[in-house]
């Protein structure tokens, strides 16, 4: 599973039009505070857009169901969000993603 990043760099880096794009799926799994991986990246080495997919990614993982496990609900998945911002996750894409939740959510 922890290799799902490389594998993932290897595969799309010879498509051209996704050479943009491929610090997305290298870099989803770095984490805030560094302890995440391939390549240990911490803070704001980790490329933007991998930071934004990294929320976006677990809050899908957590609110779906596995064979393992079943879905978490909407607000289980946003308080360990929460919990994480500043270790797992960058704290102001925490805040970005739960203030435009709250804005989406107050439409419907």
């Amino acid at each position: 599973m922890r290799q799902h990043p490389n594998f993932a760099y290897s595969m799309l880096s010879p498509i051209q039009y996704l050479k943009h794009a491929l610090e997305i799926p290298y870099c989803h799994h770095e984490k805030w505070d560094g302890s995440g991986y391939p390549r240990g990246l911490k803070g704001e080495k980790i490329p933007m857009s991998a930071r934004l997919f990294a929320v976006i990614d677990v809050f899908d993982a957590l609110t779906s169901d596995r064979p393992y496990r079943k879905a978490w609900t909407r607000s289980e998945a946003f308080h360990y969000i929460a919990e994480q911002a500043g270790k797992h996750f960058d704290p102001q894409v925490v805040k970005i993603f739960n203030s435009l939740v709250v804005e989406e959510e107050g439409k419907n």
